[in-house]
């Protein structure tokens, strides 16, 4: 996937991006929130945390609360996705920005990893290197959090997950405009399901790695080093 694409495509929609979430993530509550609270209970306490594809700083504004005394580096291509996030955590001390290739630049000294519907952008051997170089850069304890879009192993099944979310879409306070962008992003999707995903990261070594939170094509998977 060509990454300079992908920065363009969300440097376009970097100011309205919040606000349209809930117009194309049905379960954002459970996704964005509840998924992650299970975070809590596998660590405790966690000092840096490094935010892969941060855009808008959604995915990190729920780590801070969960984490409020650890430091945050959110790293995204688009600069514009990124000034948001200086906005939303403006005067607050312990975020970093870093306007990077994030499978090029991944921090060696975190507690936790996350991302937030990004990592579906890349190509088959892209996904397989990040999970092998995230799975190196944490420490022996250390956790990925994905939070991300998958397609179904079965075409049919899929097909009726893209069906309904279409529906849900039309039927909700989108715009023609951001339709059209959506869609337009929709072409960089390189989506797996969540098995393949669970196989890449348990062959990157990570041997305990569960899918916490599903629904349809938005889920949570949690990979303990």
């Amino acid at each position: 996937m060509n990454q300079e694409n992908i920065r363009e495509q969300f440097d376009l929609i970097a100011k309205q991006y919040d606000e349209g979430r809930r117009c194309f993530i049905p379960c954002f509550d459970d996704y964005y929130v509840r998924s992650l609270s299970l975070l809590k209970q596998i660590v405790p306490q966690a000092k840096r945390i490094a935010d892969l594809g941060a855009g808008t700083g959604l995915l990190t504004k729920e780590m801070y609360l969960l984490y409020p005394d650890a430091s945050f580096t959110l790293i995204d291509l688009s600069g514009d996705m990124l000034e948001v996030a200086r906005q939303r955590f403006a005067g607050m001390e312990g975020f970093c920005f870093e306007v990077a290739d994030y499978s090029q630049n991944l921090p060696n000294d975190c507690d936790i990893i996350c991302s937030a519907l990004s990592i579906h952008h890349l190509e088959e051997e892209q996904k397989e290197a990040l999970y092998k170089a995230i799975y190196e850069a944490l420490p022996e304890g250390g956790v990925f959090v994905n939070l991300d879009q998958f397609c179904a192993d079965s075409p049919q099944i899929d097909k009726g997950w893209n069906d309904w979310w279409m529906d849900y879409i039309d039927h909700s306070d989108i715009t023609p405009e951001a339709k059209a962008k959506w869609l337009e992003r929709k072409k960089l999707d390189r989506e797996n399901s969540v098995t393949t995903s669970i196989g890449l990261l348990k062959k990157a070594g990570f041997n305990q790695v569960e899918c916490v939170y599903q629904f349809m094509k938005f889920a949570t998977l949690i990979a303990v080093k």
